[in-house]
């Protein structure tokens, strides 16, 4: 039988024999030891969600992953008559709530994985679990070998690449020759995550496709730094409790720098369906069992499960879960009139940045001194740069991502992700974007010369100008690459470029355009970039301190290679002898050609 939207295996929980691998395993794959799992150390904060009565989308879509990205939020879910092997429904409204349909317009071919490699057997694909890493987007997803039934016990790990989504194109493509991954007794549900803090790519899934009675365990393994391949051996999170059943879909979550473990208990085939969230010590745990699920059944919505978290263009947290349609006992038994329908709830969580991660370096005009400032917005001048106030201890809608200085260094500026100013010293406020609907977060702000006005830019490359800014044009609309993750403004006034995660550069007014790194291999995204005191020239750090100079921007050194603590979030430039500081997220600074003035 075609099986469409349905993951077809028994509510038991599952087995992992050890020691073993069938056809595809990766080569030289080490076993994975026995274990209990302990008790974690640190305690993450419980969900609470505002559970929807009706859904973002009354069809198909088990299993839902939601991604944000230029405007457009994507639905990756198991297969469906809409969309064969992994379908995924788009939603273009700014409403992460409503909104979603067929990316073809038509009630067929809406799929995200057109052409599933010659190994897998044909619509056991089922699971996707979608993020950006390493420059490009991944979708981690399970299925089985060919010849072989699903949740047979061949149920294995597989990875599909995309180098952008678009809203008439949002497919993956899979070449690969076997499974990365496929001990015996199956695996299923893998959830790719990125560390915040660390930007270290991760993978969780569970164990035992339903093909044994035995527990499934959830494992985690860090990942490659392009997303598709394991590092080291994977580690044990967590093993399931009579009372969960299973641990379906799990999925590492962060919340003010706490790490959980979101996953599904009970039978999916039935209302007993729920979500539960289990604290960990950190993204490869250990993660301590919960009492119990935080969504169960309610209403006219049973059995909710198969959730994952995802944030939305300002920062906040939303749980996107399927839920069936009737209450029944064995619902796949009848698909024409029982649908796992897909639901987006608002959750109580923080943005995953965690509040005191630095995300920001900015010196005074006459480099004697610097400002850091974390996500919370709290200022940690250094030198004879000097306080002028904080958001520290207030309620942010969404987290700081930059401190910029006025031009005579007495007060700046503080810009949040959903286009909030706040304003110190001697800086005057302008206008904001905060409260406005955005198709997709800010990322920096740059003054005008004369600090009478500002722009702001955001991460599809829009750009908002506010008091004697000039607005000289944006990549907003546009197609991009990568996302832009930072700005400069030319020091006439009269110009601004803006830079994007593969270093691509967009010169508008009089900012010259002075080369990129558009077109190389990076092997971290760059995330900043810093203008030359007389504009002919700026460099662009990425996220490992990699420095790249352009123009009359000298090359003083970078961190590219060295081991860092943490990542790299920003820079500065010394406007005297033309170098520059990096942060990194935990407040460390690297002084290249510019005086040390300590770090937090």
């Amino acid at each position: 039988m075609t099986r469409f939207g349905m993951k077809w295996r028994t509510s038991c929980a599952g087995a992992f024999l050890l020691g073993c691998a069938i056809a595809g395993a990766a080569p030289g794959s080490a076993p994975l030891a026995s274990a209990t799992t302990p008790e974690p150390a640190v305690l993450a904060p419980r969900i609470a969600v505002s559970p929807p009565a009706s859904p973002s989308f009354a069809a198909n879509a088990g299993d839902p992953d939601v991604v944000y990205s230029n405007g457009t939020y994507y639905a990756f879910t198991t297969g469906t008559a809409l969309g064969n092997y992994l379908q995924v429904v788009i939603n273009t409204s700014g409403d992460p709530t409503t909104g979603y349909g067929s990316y073809t317009g038509q009630p067929y071919g809406s799929t995200a994985l057109p052409n599933p490699p010659g190994w897998q057997q044909a619509n056991t694909q089922t699971s996707p679990g979608v993020a950006f890493i390493g420059g490009h987007w991944i979708m981690w997803y399970d299925a089985s070998i060919v010849g072989h039934a699903i949740d047979s016990g061949f149920s294995c790990l597989a990875v599909a690449t995309a180098a952008t989504l678009t809203p008439t194109s949002p497919v993956f493509t899979d070449t690969s020759a076997g499974s990365p991954w496929c001990p015996a007794g199956g695996v299923l549900d893998p959830s790719p995550f990125v560390d915040p803090t660390t930007h270290v790519p991760y993978l969780v899934w569970k164990s035992n496709d339903g093909s044994s009675g035995a527990p499934s365990k959830v494992w985690g393994v860090q990942l490659s730094a392009d997303g598709t391949g394991f590092v080291g051996s994977p580690s044990l999170l967590m093993t399931v409790t009579p009372a969960e059943q299973t641990t379906d879909n799990p999925q590492m979550v962060t919340s003010g720098g706490n790490y959980s473990l979101l996953f599904s208990g009970g039978n999916f085939e039935d209302s007993s369906y729920n979500e539960q969230f289990a604290s960990c010590a950190g993204p490869l745990g250990p993660c301590a069992n919960p009492p119990g699920p935080f969504l169960s059944t309610y209403g006219r919505v049973y059995g909710p499960g198969g959730g994952s978290v995802f944030e939305d263009a300002s920062g906040h947290q939303w749980l996107a879960f399927a839920a069936w349609n009737n209450s029944c006992t064995n619902c796949t038994a009848n698909l024409s009139s029982n649908q796992r329908q897909l639901y987006i709830a608002s959750t109580d969580l923080a943005p995953s940045t965690p509040a005191g991660t630095f995300t920001g370096i900015a010196s005074t005009p006459s480099g004697d001194g610097y400002w850091l400032v974390d996500s919370s917005g709290a200022i940690h001048p250094h030198g004879a740069a000097v306080s002028y106030g904080s958001m520290a201890g207030a309620t942010l809608n969404a987290p700081i991502n930059h401190l910029v200085p006025t031009p005579d260094g007495n007060g700046y500026w503080l810009v949040a992700a959903d286009g909030g100013i706040f304003s110190f010293g001697d800086a005057q406020f302008f206008g904001s974007m905060g409260g406005r609907p955005l198709n997709a977060p800010v990322v920096d702000l740059a003054p005008t010369g004369d600090g009478a006005g500002y722009w702001l830019v955001a991460s599809d490359g829009g750009i908002f100008a506010f008091g004697d800014a000039q607005f000289l044009g944006s990549m907003g609309g546009r197609h991009l690459n990568r996302p832009v993750v930072g700005m400069a403004n030319d020091p006439s006034g009269q110009g601004y470029w803006m830079v994007a995660t593969d270093g691509g550069i967009f010169a508008f007014g009089a900012a010259g355009f002075h080369g990129s790194t558009g077109s190389l291999a990076l092997n971290l995204p760059v995330n900043g970039m810093s203008a030359t005191p007389n504009g002919q020239g700026y460099w662009l750090v990425a996220s490992d301190g990699g420095i790249f100079a352009f123009g009359n921007a000298a090359f003083n050194g970078s961190m590219g290679g060295s081991p860092l603590v943490a990542p790299v979030t920003g820079m500065a430039t010394d406007p005297n002898g033309g170098g520059y500081w990096l942060v990194g997220a935990d407040g460390g600074v690297f002084a290249f050609g510019a005086p040390f003035y300590g770090s937090h």
